[in-house]
């Protein structure tokens, strides 16, 4: 189990995603050509499983400390609609949410809460998002769904800089049984 905690000058916004694998992306990267709008790029479509914040070192290490912790198996994850998220964000979602999705989500959200004191509020959608600022979302079913074999989960980090607004910042895997 390897861990090593990463260190900053200044507090960091953080958050536990899926993140997808090349061929996933590129399929992404085509539903997303469609939705008009903004669209995200490709490098830096993920599946937020838990929202951490604004935190420090400390936060961060004992956040990584837990993750490390944790054990989950694969799954698959199969996105075959696309709709609204809110006000002009267009998303591709799954019909039905895994079981083992479900309840990653909700233990990195269980963890965030007792270590960092982040409690989400909103019930947890899973969703990945294409794009944003789009005037008129579409609301499909995919006649050729994404099935997206998950097996692993990251720590990521979100800033706006040249090479893109996430990093990834720690990878645990899921134990395979797929």
């Amino acid at each position: 189990m390897k861990v090593a905690c990463g260190f900053s000058s200044r507090d960091e916004r953080l958050f536990f995603a899926l993140w997808p694998h090349e061929d996933v992306r590129v399929r992404l990267a085509a539903e997303a050509h469609g939705a008009g709008g903004r669209s995200r790029p490709a490098d830096g479509y993920h599946m937020t499983l838990a929202f951490v914040g604004e935190v420090g070192d400390g936060v961060r290490c004992a956040l990584e400390l837990a993750a490390a912790s944790s054990v989950w198996g694969s799954f698959l994850c199969v996105l075959d609609r696309i709709d609204a998220l809110g006000s002009g964000i267009e998303v591709l979602l799954p019909s039905a949410s895994p079981p083992r999705l479900l309840g990653l989500a909700a233990s990195l959200q269980g963890l965030v809460a007792d270590v960092a004191g982040t409690v989400e509020r909103r019930p947890y959608r899973p969703h990945v998002t294409l794009a944003g600022h789009v005037d008129h979302v579409r609301s499909v079913s995919l006649s050729s769904p994404i099935i997206w074999p998950v097996r692993e989960y990251v720590l990521c980090r979100s800033q706006r800089t040249r090479s893109g607004f996430y990093n990834v910042l720690e990878r645990w895997p899921l134990y395979e049984d797929l």
